[in-house]
């Protein structure tokens, strides 16, 4: 499993840092402009894109495997950060908009 997929809370990951969750949160929108959560939905949406390129791989199962709590809050998410939905994706755009996709899906500014 991916890391970005797996399911920890924001106190399980100050725990293994030796940090409170508070000092956690707030230093890394500090350094990303990101809250970790939002940070994180970036990560696995990146990852949706890449593996929506196999056309092997079923959409509830990805979505599932990226750890979304269903198919539809991962095609809401998707859909608000890319524009498209998966299924569009899946059923072929032009590469112009896959190159503007993956460019929507790096990193912003400041981010690690």
């Amino acid at each position: 499993t991916d890391t970005a997929c797996e399911r920890l809370a924001l106190t399980e990951i100050g725990r293994r840092l030796g940090v409170s969750e508070f000092h956690l949160a707030r230093v890394f929108r500090a350094g990303t402009g990101l809250s970790l959560h939002a940070y994180r939905n970036q990560l696995r949406l990146r990852l949706a894109l890449e593996r929506l390129a196999d056309r092997d791989t079923n959409i509830a199962d990805l979505a599932y495997a990226l750890g979304y709590a269903s198919h539809s809050h991962f095609t809401d998410s998707f859909r608000d950060t890319f524009g498209v939905t998966p299924s569009m994706v899946r059923g072929g755009i032009p590469r112009s908009i896959m190159r503007e996709l993956h460019r929507i899906a790096e990193p912003t500014a400041g981010s690690a």
